[in-house]
C-alpha cells in the first residue's frame, strides 16, 4: 500500500515539473570533461537535491544515500527521476558506500554528494565527497541552485522543492582537483577549502538560501 501511494505521489509530481522550467549555466564544463572522460563527483547542498533533477537530461548520476528511513525513500524517488543510489554515509556503512560507488564510477556514471548531510550541521562540507574525489582521481564539481517560486520546509537542512511554473537556474562551478596525499587531516583542510567555494558560490547565485 505504501508503495502504491509513492507511486501516485511521483506520478503527480512528475505533472507537477512538467511546469518547471530550468536553465544550466556552465554546462559546458561538464561537457568538456566528459569529452576528455574524467571522472566527476557533483558537490552540492542537501536541502537543494530536489533542484538538481533537471541534470538527468545530461549525466548518468549516482547519489550516495543515507541507511535511515528518509534514505529509504529518497532512494526510491531519485531512480524514478533517473538516477540511481548507493546506500551509506560518512557516520554509517560510508566503507561500502565507498566500494558501491566505485563500481558505478566505472561503468561511466557520475557521483553526487550532498556535502552537509545526512543529518547536518547545514552549509557544512564533511570529509566524505573529498575522500572519494581522491581515491578514485575525480574531479569535483560544486553545484548552486536558485529556483523563483518554492517551498522551503522546515527541516534542519530548509530543504527545497519546486512550485509548479517555477525557473531553476543551475551554476556549475569550475572543477576542483585535490592532489595532495589522502589522508585525515588534508582532506579536513580541503573540505573547508570546497566549503568556503560552495558558500561563495551561494552568495553570489542564490543568496536567499543562505
Amino acid at each position: 500500500m505504501e508503495d502504491f501511494f509513492l507511486k501516485i505521489a511521483i506520478l503527480i509530481v512528475k505533472l507537477w515539473i512538467k511546469t518547471v522550467s530550468f536553465n544550466i549555466i556552465g554546462l559546458e564544463k561538464i561537457k568538456e570533461l566528459k569529452s576528455n572522460k574524467v571522472k566527476i563527483v557533483f558537490a552540492i547542498w542537501h536541502g537543494q537535491l530536489a533542484l538538481f533533477y533537471p541534470m538527468n537530461n545530461f549525466i548518468k548520476g549516482c547519489g550516495i544515500v543515507s541507511k535511515s528511513k528518509d534514505g529509504e525513500l529518497a532512494t526510491k524517488v531519485i531512480k524514478k527521476f533517473g538516477f540511481e543510489s548507493v546506500r551509506g554515509s560518512s557516520s554509517k556503512d560510508g566503507a561500502v558506500a565507498i566500494i558501491e560507488a566505485e563500481k558505478y564510477l566505472t561503468n561511466g556514471y557520475d557521483i553526487i554528494v550532498t556535502v552537509d548531510g545526512p543529518k547536518g550541521p547545514r552549509l557544512k562540507v564533511k570529509n566524505g565527497v573529498v575522500y572519494i574525489a581522491k581515491k578514485f582521481k575525480c574531479k569535483i564539481i560544486p553545484v548552486v541552485m536558485n529556483i523563483n517560486r518554492y517551498k522551503m520546509f522546515k527541516s534542519w537542512d530548509h530543504f527545497l522543492f519546486p512550485l509548479p511554473f517555477s525557473r531553476i537556474s543551475l551554476y556549475i562551478g569550475d572543477p576542483i582537483e585535490f592532489q595532495s596525499p589522502n589522508n585525515k587531516e588534508t582532506v579536513k583542510n580541503e573540505a573547508k577549502q570546497l566549503e568556503k567555494i560552495m558558500l561563495e558560490m551561494t552568495e553570489r547565485y542564490a543568496n536567499f538560501y543562505l
